[in-house]
């Protein structure tokens, strides 16, 4: 697994389609991913194995905020089976303090989801202005 992270707007994604060689029939947006029932009755989110690319993992973590346990399992799921996947993120909490409540727990809840999935990357860079910095 290979995670990117940056501010909006730098780039990311152009940075790391041609750093890979990947067109964009391999990427997925977050806010795309939906949640199915499995057969044990629980529910996760659904990720097709033609998707290399998670694109904008932000909006993901935001969209199911209100479900942390659907988030936890699906970059648990990530970890244990998918060490092909890339994901890219906007970073939260760089600055600007919220005064929404919900704000607050989806920032939280999403920097302790990207803490979990690189802690297990293999590689991790903070792109800036389509320019990398390899931090992992």
């Amino acid at each position: 697994m290979e995670v990117y992270a940056g501010g909006r707007s730098q780039g990311k994604l152009e940075y790391v389609l041609k750093k890979k060689g990947l067109g964009r029939d391999v990427v997925v947006y977050g806010s795309n991913l939906k949640t199915v029932y499995g057969s044990d009755g629980q529910l996760s989110i659904e990720l097709d194995n033609k998707y290399l690319v998670i694109d904008h993992f932000h909006e993901l973590t935001r969209h199911y905020a209100d479900m942390p346990e659907v988030l936890y399992g699906f970059a648990e799921k990530l970890v244990n089976e998918r060490d092909d996947i890339i994901i890219i993120s906007d970073q939260a909490g760089g600055g600007i303090v919220p005064l929404d409540m919900e704000d607050v727990e989806w920032r939280e809840l999403h920097g302790r989801i990207m803490c979990k999935l690189v802690r297990n990357a293999c590689h991790f860079e903070r792109i800036i202005c389509g320019i990398g910095q390899v931090i992992k």
